[in-house]
């Protein structure tokens, strides 16, 4: 089998306004692999077809590598092994050695804590808290205190909530490090992204001053500075962005990691292609944590995702996606709904 065209679709969900490119990889077999990133440029996309037009999907690896650096890369790696899935009547996450796991802990952010009922409802157990320092205060131990105020009513929900503390990358060292110690008796699951200046000396400070532990990797392109925060011991959860590297790639990166005893948990916030391949990539994955989905609230974008790819991937019971066992990434695109999109 062979890959004939690549043709990508820039797509922006109505109500939510959210955007994501998504490609489209035909074989001369007739058969149609799906992949999604954060953005494909025209001139992406003409070296992706350079690359990749007349290839075997079973070569996904080497062909993702040669596009490293370039979002493009992480969707041509969904969609080549989409393909090769279905060529071979066995879901993705058979490909990559099997399953570790037949259920996928899921997690979504909670932009407002008034949206909270709302998610719980949807099944999800776990949220993502943006950190922002109140405006118009300068007193350091008042800002720490205001931003506690939010985990401490969180903590009150009950034992069944869970919740990671986002930093943005926009806080002061200063107060991050004096947030990370004030979090300890909430026991996040981790802070994320804990400070706009992330060099590993400033990290492993705020890391050796609380037992809250960290979670970096939203920013890179690829996975290489990995090693440098797992060397320095400054990352205890690896959040690289599957919509800017694939599957394979990560799956590298949690290779690397599990000898450091570090967890993976994927930061994702695009659209539902890429949900369907977080899920076979947490399947493969010894050392996997958590999922991170995007929140999603009204009824209309809800409706949309499911159309998009033949039924409710993203559905959340009692905190977990369940297993995908179909060929391939195991959906079923509606390229006319697609293409309405991306006009």
């Amino acid at each position: 089998m062979k890959i004939t065209t690549l043709e990508t679709f820039d797509l922006r969900e109505p109500a939510s306004g959210r955007s994501y490119s998504v490609l489209k990889a035909t074989s001369d077999q007739n058969l149609v692999g799906w992949g999604e990133a954060s953005v494909i440029s025209k001139s992406s996309l003409a070296r992706a077809r350079s690359v990749v037009v007349g290839q075997d999907p079973s070569s996904y690896d080497v062909l993702t590598r040669r596009l490293a650096g370039d979002p493009v890369g992480a969707a041509v790696n969904m969609a080549m092994l989409d393909l090769y899935g279905q060529e071979a009547k066995a879901p993705v996450f058979q490909l990559l050695g099997g399953p570790t796991r037949f259920k996928v802990r899921a997690m979504t952010i909670l932009a407002r804590p008034e949206d909270r009922e709302a998610l719980q409802s949807q099944g999800h157990r776990a949220f993502v808290v943006p950190v922002k320092l109140p405006p118009g205060i300068n007193a350091r131990p008042r800002i720490i205190e205001l931003i506690t105020q939010q985990f401490r009513s969180l903590r009150a929900g009950g034992d069944n909530i869970d919740f990671v503390a986002d930093g943005l990358a926009s806080l002061p060292s200063a107060e991050a490090s004096d947030l990370a110690v004030a979090l300890e008796p909430f026991h996040p699951l981790w802070f994320d992204r804990p400070t706009r200046e992330p060099n590993n000396e400033v990290l492993q400070r705020i890391a050796s001053e609380s037992t809250t532990t960290l979670g970096l990797g939203h920013h890179l392109e690829e996975f290489g500075p990995v090693q440098n925060y797992l060397r320095d011991g400054v990352c205890d959860i690896l959040r690289l962005s599957l919509n800017r590297l694939g599957i394979t790639p990560l799956r590298r990166a949690a290779a690397v990691a599990e000898p450091y005893y570090t967890a993976i948990a994927p930061h994702h916030t695009g659209g539902p292609i890429a949900t369907a391949a977080a899920l076979h990539l947490a399947v493969s994955l010894p050392n996997f944590f958590i999922q991170e989905v995007p929140a999603v609230l009204d009824r209309e974008t809800r409706q949309l995702r499911d159309d998009m790819v033949g039924g409710p991937i993203e559905a959340v019971k009692d905190g977990y996606f369940t297993l995908n066992t179909k060929p391939g990434l195991g959906i079923r695109v509606n390229e006319s709904l697609v293409r309405r999109m991306a006009q």
